[in-house]
């Protein structure tokens, strides 16, 4: 649903610090080049011509784009879909000012809630958006507020079907505190029939009752293991974290294992509690604890490896040990070869950001291990 251009022509002509208005269609060159600085794969972005700029000085230094759309309750909603800004003003208000603008915008169309995306560890968006009263909605006040398949509607219509570690803010936020470690104990049992199902379609493991039960443990355990070695890393060096869920990414997870017959984890990850840090600021914290949890999967996958290859266990255990091997090795690849976008919210980014020497020694052992699988 495009917005009315013409509601907002009263915030252009309102003189502030940081003016607000329409893009101009001459505009739209400008505005991708600041995608491009802002994000990854910027230069991609299209602005659509629903797109809000902010000035300083003259010049074009952020955008953001509102959406209208309509809610799973058939009430009005609104999103946003882009926030950038010039790294040279971040820090300066342009972000909260063009939310705030945004906000207003909405409020205009009678929208009841809005959204935004933001993945979990960017922490210069996620604290605009707090201090414009937006808070993250866990599964659970997803689940509360629209129902399931008002969940998935909602998914959908505010662009995250298959995020992977991005988290669904809300303005106004939510009502009820969510369990930390019910979001685990749901994710790592989503995790695992997923998990089940890739075995399944993959051929590595039959439907029978041990082995479904002994592919639930080993991924269980795994998903445990990490856990509790993030958890403890960063208790040690004073950083209270919590777990988060990434549960918009089961669904490419199940499409991955129905279609290709693999594992895709998701397996969620700890997060400073609360909403006033920085992720530059605790870079060498975060790090220390990401490697914690990547070197704990890394060994457990080598010794599921090992006891298939020099142990020779009997046929039920060693399909236990090759689920373990096959989740453990899914899992690693993916937890630190690819610090790049859209894979950031695994913890190779942040070992990578903390240490790239360390890094680079996680990154050939996992290579090692998926060669050695061959053998």
């Amino acid at each position: 649903m495009e917005p009315d251009r013409h509601s907002m022509d009263k915030e252009a002509t309102n003189p502030t610090e940081i003016p607000v208005r329409w893009m101009r269609e001459d505009e739209k060159g400008v505005v991708r080049a600041l995608a491009d600085r802002a994000f990854p794969l910027g230069n991609f972005f299209s602005p659509p011509p629903h797109t809000l700029v902010a000035e300083r000085s003259g010049r074009l230094v952020g955008a953001v784009v509102p959406e209208l759309f309509v809610l799973p309750d058939k009430q009005r909603g609104g999103v946003i879909v882009w926030l950038m800004t010039a790294p040279e003003v971040r820090g300066c208000g342009v972000g909260g000012r063009l939310v705030e603008t945004a906000l207003g915008f909405f409020k205009e169309h009678g929208c009841r809630e809005v959204f935004a995306c933001v993945e979990g560890f960017n922490t210069s968006s996620g604290r605009i958006f707090a201090a414009c009263g937006f808070t993250i909605l866990s599964p659970g006040e997803q689940f509360r507020r629209y129902g399931l398949t008002g969940t998935l509607a909602l998914w959908l219509k505010t662009h995250r079907l298959g995020d992977v570690g991005n988290f669904l803010w809300a303005h106004p936020g939510a009502t009820e505190l969510d369990s930390s470690l019910l979001q685990w104990w749901v994710g790592a049992f989503v995790s695992a029939l997923i998990f089940l199902l890739a075995m399944w379609r993959g051929g590595w493991i039959g439907l029978l009752p041990s082995t479904l039960l002994g592919g639930t443990v080993m991924l269980v355990t795994l998903y445990g293991l990490r856990q509790v070695a993030m958890v403890l890393m960063a208790r040690f060096q004073g950083v209270p974290v919590r777990h988060r869920m990434w549960e918009s990414g089961f669904i490419l997870s199940a499409g991955v294992a129905a279609t290709l017959g693999l594992f895709f984890p998701v397996p969620g990850s700890v997060y400073p509690r609360g909403s006033a840090w920085r992720y530059r600021d605790l870079v060498p914290k975060l790090g220390l604890t990401a490697f914690a949890g990547a070197l704990v999967v890394l060994v457990f996958t080598w010794a599921a490896w090992a006891l298939l290859r020099f142990g020779g266990p009997p046929a039920e255990i060693a399909t236990w040990l090759r689920a373990a091997y096959a989740g453990g090795l899914s899992l690693t690849l993916l937890d630190m070869l690819v610090p790049f976008f859209p894979f950031v919210s695994f913890n190779g980014r942040r070992v990578w950001d903390w240490n790239r020497p360390i890094w680079g020694a996680l990154a050939v052992a996992a290579l090692i291990l998926m060669f050695a699988g061959w053998l």
